[in-house]
């Protein structure tokens, strides 16, 4: 019931024939088994990452009609209710990296890149639910996952003791859920990550809003 009513509250039902879109929204449409997002850029076009479009190789991000986007599918608007870039910036961003060829769903999938271009986190809510599940299995193979896409993110690569040290506490916090509450464990475990999830985007806005403060008031 909870996560219908966000799910309803951040993501509408968008009709492109009825509603009015503004440059820079952040799409997506339903694929088997995932969910593919661009960013609306304005005059009906949208930059993606066209990932698997083309057969069994990634395709590099591109400027598409929206369309061809939705393929004939549902079209949703996710909502940023605290976005970090104006529309504009977001839409200059995302034309920044136009005909990038580093699709890697670990780490750099279209999700990743909508996200980046409107906040500047390089962040998945699809692979969050993914690491959840992997780190509910094993923290080993939430580990074995992250380091897969380290080298793919946009920027500075990701070093990998972070990884390692995220991977010693959860191991640890889960250990402790399991001892202290028996079946529970589990559901406990569930609930730090997710909290811990969002206290750490919380941190990272709030650390990328002073970063920008500075340089306006420099």
């Amino acid at each position: 019931m909870v996560i219908a009513r966000l799910f309803q509250r951040y993501n509408r039902r968008i009709d492109p024939q009825r509603d009015s879109l503004l440059p820079g929204d952040h799409l997506w449409v339903r694929r088997a088994g995932y969910s593919h997002h661009g960013l609306y850029i304005g005059n009906g076009q949208v930059v993606h990452y066209a990932g698997w479009v083309e057969g069994l190789r990634a395709g590099p991000l591109a400027e598409t009609s929206l369309s061809e986007f939705c393929g004939g599918r549902t079209l949703y608007r996710r909502t940023h209710v605290e976005r970090q870039f104006s529309r504009q910036q977001s839409v200059a961003r995302a034309r920044s990296r136009l005909g990038e060829n580093r699709y890697n769903v670990h780490a750099n999938n279209c999700e990743h890149f909508c996200y980046w271009a409107i906040n500047g986190d390089h962040h998945s809510q699809q692979m969050d639910w993914v690491d959840l599940g992997l780190g509910l299995l094993h923290p080993g193979l939430e580990a074995t996952r992250k380091t897969l896409g380290r080298d793919f993110q946009p920027g500075t690569p990701q070093r990998l003791s972070p990884i390692l040290g995220q991977l010693a506490l959860d191991w640890g916090v889960k250990s402790a859920a399991r001892w202290a509450t028996g079946p529970y464990g589990l559901a406990v475990y569930a609930s730090y990550r997710v909290g811990r999830g969002w206290l750490g985007r919380r941190r990272q806005k709030r650390a990328l809003s002073k970063q920008q403060s500075t340089l306006k008031v420099g």
